[in-house]
């Protein structure tokens, strides 16, 4: 199975992704009709694609009283059944990634359904901001991350003469 990895670092603000995402779903570009959005951090610069991850447990899957919400077998990704759906926002609720909105003109949820195997914002993005991989791909660049930031860390502790045990913690 595959999921969606974002990369902040490379996101330039285009929204090219939202862009196709709507139009793959919804014949026309609208991005508030994307499933996957683009959040800007204006203080930090920073552009920062957001797209469901898909979780193992699925809180938003839970969280529906109505049945609408359920995995596709193939490819992991949150289905909607519009028929089903009445827009209560439960599953906009217990998305802890903010990754689910709700279309104010059909009055249901918009979650990511991965176009079927084939996501479109992947496909689009010329920065690679986004891409699809092997879930037991996917963590590689968030351990990878962990390991650096640890290690800049530990090189700040050493440069500063102090370390750790000059503040009364061990080594």
């Amino acid at each position: 199975m595959n999921v969606l990895v974002t990369y902040p670092e490379r996101c330039v603000g285009c929204r090219i992704c939202e862009q196709w995402c709507s139009w793959k779903h919804e014949g026309l570009v609208n991005p508030t009709k994307a499933r996957v959005r683009v959040s800007r951090v204006h203080s930090k610069y920073l552009n920062v694609p957001v797209t469901c991850m898909q979780c193992a447990k699925s809180p938003c899957i839970a969280a529906c009283r109505e049945g609408a919400l359920s995995k596709d077998p193939v490819t992991g990704a949150v289905i909607v059944d519009e028929e089903k759906c009445i827009g209560c926002r439960r599953c906009v609720r217990a998305c802890p990634y903010g990754a689910v909105a709700i279309d104010k003109d059909k009055r249901v949820v918009l979650i990511c359904d991965l176009c079927g195997g084939e996501p479109q914002c992947v496909a689009h993005c010329r920065e690679g901001a986004i891409d699809y991989v092997p879930l037991a791909v996917a963590d590689r660049g968030q351990r990878a991350a962990y390991v650096e930031m640890v290690a800049a860390a530990m090189a700040g502790e050493a440069n500063d003469g102090r370390g750790a045990a000059g503040e009364g913690g061990r080594r």
